[in-house]
């Protein structure tokens, strides 16, 4: 899909990362883009600094858990510009160590709720004003590496429930992309490698019912800090969703290793059943 100047954007988790990264490459491109999330002073800033570069940009406040929030927030972003929102990147995403059996259920609950569940509330908010209004739209889902599979314990960490909830996300945009095919709506999924952001410290953010914010130490920031810049991923992704792509990647070589791992050791069980059965 060929992104028009003029078009609206909306890109939740805007405020940092792969989300800024995004606000920015659309920008550039003359898309009008509100930048939503939950730290709102920082998507404020990330808008600032998009319309000082020439940009148009709103920020806005976003809990992605929040059915009614996105309600407010899709009125609002139709009305800004005039024009309705044809492009929704459901980025938001928070993640968490913990093996499968020890991490607690609350940390289950908050990693499904905005990695799962905040994409669903996004979809189900602006899909159906989408294949009202008729424009050529486009709804991408950040997912992650650990989407394709289970990247190494060195790169991607032990992170059950951030896993699993990527596996998840998977699963939906690929039931989007069936659901919607024929209409307006293209569907796409982003399964970055290791990219630099701050989700290393996504429980500064925890809503109250999962046990509320607590600041993660510094030191754990040191890996995310290698990653790919924030701007690369962006431009990178921005170019796939115009190159009509619903496998999005960014790093390459990492996504490809998750990948590749996982079609061999299935290929072969599959190999090994239908010769053991013969069928």
């Amino acid at each position: 899909m060929a992104l028009q100047a003029g078009q609206v954007a909306v890109v939740t988790g805007g405020a940092s990362g792969i989300g800024r990264g995004i606000c920015e490459a659309l920008a550039a491109r003359g898309v009008r883009v509100v930048v939503a999330d939950i730290e709102g002073d920082r998507a404020d800033a990330v808008a600032q600094a998009i319309r000082t570069s020439g940009g148009e940009a709103r920020g806005l406040t976003l809990d992605v858990i929040d059915p009614d929030a996105w309600s407010a927030l899709a009125e609002l972003a139709d009305s800004l510009w005039d024009q309705p929102v044809s492009l929704l990147f459901n980025n938001a995403g928070v993640g968490a160590g913990g093996l499968v059996h020890t991490t607690p259920r609350r940390t289950w609950d908050w990693i499904f709720s905005v990695n799962v569940i905040g994409p669903y509330n996004g979809v189900t908010t602006f899909a159906p004003r989408m294949l009202a209004h008729g424009l050529p739209s486009v709804i991408i889902n950040t997912g992650s590496e650990h989407a394709l599979g289970l990247p190494p314990t060195g790169r991607g960490g032990i992170l059950a429930p951030y896993t699993a909830a990527k596996h998840a996300v998977m699963g939906y945009s690929l039931c989007m992309r069936r659901d919607f095919a024929g209409s307006n709506i293209a569907a796409g999924i982003v399964c970055p490698g290791l990219v630099q952001s701050d989700i290393w410290n996504a429980f500064r953010n925890r809503q109250p019912e999962f046990g509320g914010p607590r600041q993660a130490p510094e030191a754990f920031g040191d890996t995310n800090a290698r990653g790919l810049s924030w701007q690369v991923a962006g431009q990178r992704i921005v170019d796939q969703v115009e190159a009509g792509s619903f496998f999005i990647f960014t790093n390459g070589p990492d996504e490809a290793e998750v990948l590749e791992d996982f079609t061999r050791e299935a290929t072969a069980a599959m190999a090994a059943f239908r010769a053991r059965y013969d069928c």
